[in-house]
């Protein structure tokens, strides 16, 4: 039957309704398969190496996206890589608030601020990057480990 038939009547008189096309049923949800120790002890150290790489060539305002989809790709298959998403992507956004936090108290006291917060931004900028490759050697490992001096914006 298409748009310009009529329905169909059978021999009794009476009238067919329309057939409407039936979807799919959605299959039910799947989790992901685990990882291997080795592939996740692997992911969990780019995770922390590829941000460390974000710091120099965005200067540090947007290191927060590697971790954030590495994590957001990888967090179901492995305990070590969602710990270590976590922790980076906490070193990474706390970054970033200490960014935006030195620039408008920079802007706020017209200039005389900068003097105390640029050198707090270069500091916490070389921190975090030298805490990015420190917890990658650990993730290599296989160590759940605890980055200090952030602020866990995720738990």
């Amino acid at each position: 039957m298409n748009d310009t038939t009529q329905p169909q009547t059978p021999q009794d008189g009476s009238t067919v309704p329309p057939q409407q096309p039936q979807a799919a049923p959605t299959p039910p949800y799947v989790a992901p398969a685990p990882m291997l120790e080795s592939d996740a002890r692997t992911i969990a150290m780019l995770v922390h190496i590829l941000a460390a790489v974000a710091i120099v060539v965005s200067a540090g305002t947007l290191a927060f996206v590697v971790p954030l989809v590495m994590w957001l790709i990888y967090r179901e298959r492995s305990a070590l890589v969602d710990w270590h998403g976590k922790t980076n992507l906490n070193l990474q956004l706390t970054s970033l608030a200490v960014i935006v936090g030195g620039v408008v108290l920079g802007i706020i006291t017209l200039g005389f601020g900068f003097i105390v917060t640029l050198p707090a931004m270069i500091g916490y900028g070389i921190y975090a990057l030298v805490i990015s490759i420190v917890a990658g050697v650990k993730a290599n490992r296989g160590e759940y480990y605890r980055i200090p001096l952030v602020i866990p914006f995720i738990r």
